[in-house]
C-alpha cells in the first residue's frame, strides 16, 4: 500500500512539474511575441500644432513632432515607400499623407476623394542621417495640413479646428503601428503644445 501511494504521488508530482514548465514556456513565448509586435517608434517630446492666425476661426495648419526608435528596437526604414503615415480628423481619414517631395496622392474611400499634395509630410534629421532611423537618431516630422484636402480643390478639410480630435497613424514595415491621438485646445494660438 505504501509503495502504491509513493508511485501515485511521484506520478502526480511529475505531471505537476511538467505543467509548470509548459506554463513557463508559454509565458515566455507570449512575452517575446508582445515585444516583437510593439511599436518600433516612439514620440520623443511634445507634439506641437501651429496656426497661421488666431481668433475664433483659427485652425491648426501644421503639426510638428519628433520620432526615435523604441528602446531595444531595431532600426526603422523611413523611406516613403516603406512607411505610411495616416491622418484622421472629424471630416475624413487619409490613409497615407507621407509623400515627401513626391507627386500628389489621390485616392477614393467609400465614394469620397482624398487628396494629399506633394510635400505634405517632411522629415528633418536632427541626429543621424539617411532614411534609416537607428538607436540614438532623432527625426523631426512636419505635416502641412493645408496640403491635405477632401476633393481635388484646396480647402480646409485637413486642418484641425478648436477642440477637435485628430489621429496620426505611423506604420513602419516592422513593428506595430504608432498611434498619436491628440485634441486641439479650446482657443487656438500661433503655437499650441498638444502634449
Amino acid at each position: 500500500m505504501l509503495i502504491a501511494f509513493v508511485i501515485v504521488a511521484s506520478a502526480f508530482a511529475y505531471a505537476t512539474l511538467n505543467m509548470g514548465f509548459l506554463a513557463t514556456q508559454k509565458s515566455q513565448q507570449v512575452v517575446l511575441g508582445g515585444l516583437q509586435v510593439a511599436s518600433a517608434l516612439v514620440v520623443d517630446g511634445p507634439v506641437y500644432g501651429y496656426s497661421i492666425q488666431t481668433g475664433t476661426n483659427a485652425n491648426i495648419t501644421s503639426i510638428i513632432f519628433w520620432l526615435k526608435t523604441a528602446a531595444g528596437a531595431d532600426s526603422v526604414d523611413l523611406n516613403v515607400n516603406r512607411t505610411t503615415i495616416g491622418f484622421q480628423n472629424p471630416r475624413g481619414y487619409w490613409t497615407n499623407i507621407y509623400n515627401t517631395g513626391g507627386s500628389t496622392l489621390t485616392y477614393t474611400l467609400s465614394g469620397t476623394t482624398y487628396t494629399v499634395s506633394a510635400g505634405a509630410t517632411t522629415l528633418t534629421w536632427e541626429t543621424g542621417q539617411g532614411m534609416l532611423l537607428t538607436a540614438g537618431d532623432r527625426v523631426r516630422v512636419t505635416i502641412d495640413l493645408t496640403l491635405i484636402h477632401i476633393g481635388i480643390s484646396s480647402n480646409t478639410s485637413g486642418q484641425v479646428a478648436k477642440e477637435e480630435e485628430f489621429k496620426l497613424l505611423i506604420k513602419p514595415v516592422t513593428g506595430s503601428m504608432l498611434e498619436i491621438d491628440r485634441t486641439a485646445p479650446g482657443a487656438i494660438t500661433l503655437i499650441n503644445d498638444l502634449g
